[in-house]
């Protein structure tokens, strides 16, 4: 069925595998936006794509509502990326769970350490702002996702 496609594509190498794959190849170096944008694609974001869509298929959403969700669950993985990104820099231990800095000490590719840290709050900023963007033909029905979204920028965990 097309939600079990969907979490098949996302899990598999055209998804979260291949992202990792990206991800630990880019161990130690700063690489290109266009690898950092397809490895968060694929990685992080192909989870929340094949999530959300995975709901609308079952709601029994229509092409162009699926196509906009596509678009709102893009966006919003990878505004969820940037913000991880960031509170690995700004969180602190006790609120995360985890030891801050643990990205630049395993010389990992961030927006922070690819970018800087300003850039990657405005890059965080634009990307919520596209996903709200694409939530604007559901109305009320969508405040679930536009709250998510929200958060994203003022969360500290």
């Amino acid at each position: 069925n097309r939600v079990t496609r969907e979490v098949a594509l996302a899990a598999g190498p055209a998804g979260m595998v291949g992202g990792q794959a990206i991800d630990l190849l880019s161990e130690g170096k700063f690489p290109s936006p266009e690898i950092m944008s397809l490895m968060h694609r694929l990685k992080t974001g192909a989870l929340f794509r094949a999530s959300i869509r995975a709901g609308g298929i079952l709601a029994g959403a229509t092409d162009s509502e699926l196509a906009d969700l596509t678009r709102f669950a893009e966006s919003f993985g990878l505004a969820f990326q940037i913000t991880d990104d960031i509170l690995d820099v700004t969180g602190t231990e006790a609120v995360l769970g985890k030891p801050i800095g643990s990205d630049e000490r395993n010389q990992k590719a961030t927006y922070v350490t690819v970018y800087s840290l300003a850039k990657a709050e405005q890059m965080a900023q634009e990307a919520v702002q596209e996903s709200l963007a694409a939530l604007a033909g559901f109305g009320d029905k969508a405040w679930v996702l536009r709250s998510l979204s929200e958060y994203l920028l003022t969360r500290d965990s």
